[in-house]
């Protein structure tokens, strides 16, 4: 019986040889330094796997650009958020840069949501078909994102999803499962009459939908495996630090409680108080690891965080686009939801770059 095997892709190709896609397209284009013996290695691949280069791969060749407009905000109350997000263009960037990706990134201040439609609407006039887009308000953005569809473009929502636009995938954190995993990694820490102290941040059209489904996850977990463990009347709106010092200074006396759960995103400011009040004993559990909580991470002051790697969203936001454009390749799903890692002091180096290790 005569063997035959199917047409491998060049990612299934670069596994079999175990060298990385972006050397063979060099190979294939003729670009970049590649040493003469990884050269044939490639070569003879092709030939054995009968690779045969597609219309795209082609263009490739011919030095065709293929243009994402990624539409983001800057926000003060996750200051980290924009720069990890611009980590994650410049790894698609430095992937596919070779090979016609470009990226046109347009960053607004979150309170500035018609700033967005602005550049949405520059970066459309300039010929771009194909955007990223992660909005302010969700709500002003929503006629825009109709008009795109029906322009043809292809568009990929980031971190915050528009729930009544269905017709756009989403790259981001499911929300009521990110604060069901607090609440289990909470509530195992604490002692049968515990108390939980809950933190707010002020909401607005940005952060609602996400915050009330984490809030929501939280208490329906903790309700239903830790129901002795009391929750206190949650302390809402909170829209800068000195508020979380002022409220959270206050509860320390009058409510005592034995944990607290942050969903202010200021974790920072929450182990400082702690610090100085002498109060590092009560369990502190939040949201997002960034580098100004990773001294309060190593000295055990934050008990946990629940992790979500917006660089490789926002790469995969990137790559998902450019490979729909250069191969045709579908964008399959409608949600690509980030996998959720707990990370505490033990495990924290695995979630560090250099610079931050060395805080």
């Amino acid at each position: 019986m005569k063997k035959t095997h199917s047409r491998l892709t060049l990612e299934d190709i670069a596994k079999e040889i175990h060298i990385s896609r972006t050397t063979i397209y060099k190979v294939l284009n003729q670009k970049g330094t590649v040493s003469e013996q990884t050269r044939q290695t490639v070569l003879d691949a092709l030939k054995r796997y009968d690779y045969v280069p597609n219309n795209n791969a082609r263009n490739l060749a011919l030095n065709k650009n293929y243009i994402i407009g990624f539409i983001d905000f800057e926000s003060p109350d996750a200051a980290y958020f924009a720069p990890m997000i611009e980590q994650g263009i410049r790894q698609a960037i430095q992937e596919y840069g070779d090979h016609g990706l470009e990226v046109y990134h347009y960053t607004a201040p979150i309170h500035q949501p018609k700033q967005q439609l602005l550049d949405l609407k520059k970066a459309f006039q300039s010929g771009i078909r194909h955007f990223v887009i992660s909005a302010a308000d969700p709500a002003q953005m929503h006629t825009a994102l109709i008009k795109l569809a029906e322009a043809g473009c292809t568009v990929i929502l980031l971190s915050k999803d528009v729930p009544d636009i269905p017709f756009y995938p989403f790259i981001g954190v499911d929300a009521y499962k990110s604060g069901q995993l607090a609440a289990e990694v909470l509530g195992k820490m604490q002692p049968v009459n515990g108390s939980v102290q809950i933190l707010v941040a002020e909401e607005s059209s940005s952060n609602m939908t996400v915050t009330q489904n984490n809030l929501c996850g939280f208490l329906d977990q903790m309700n239903h495996f830790f129901p002795s463990v009391r929750i206190l009347p949650i302390v809402r709106h909170q829209k800068d630090s000195c508020m979380v010092d002022e409220h959270l200074t206050r509860i320390l006396i009058e409510e005592q409680p034995t944990a607290i759960y942050d969903l202010t995103y200021r974790l920072d400011t929450i182990s400082r108080v702690l610090h100085r009040e002498n109060r590092t004993d009560i369990t502190l559990v939040g949201m997002d690891l960034f580098p100004a909580i990773v001294p309060f991470l190593k000295d055990r002051t934050i008990n946990a965080v629940i992790f979500q790697d917006l660089q490789a969203q926002s790469y995969l936001a990137c790559s998902l686009l450019f490979e729909y454009m250069c191969y045709g390749k579908p964008i399959s799903q409608k949600k690509y939801y980030s996998k959720l890692e707990i990370v505490m002091s033990g495990n924290l180096e695995y979630f560090l770059n250099s610079e931050e290790s060395a805080l």
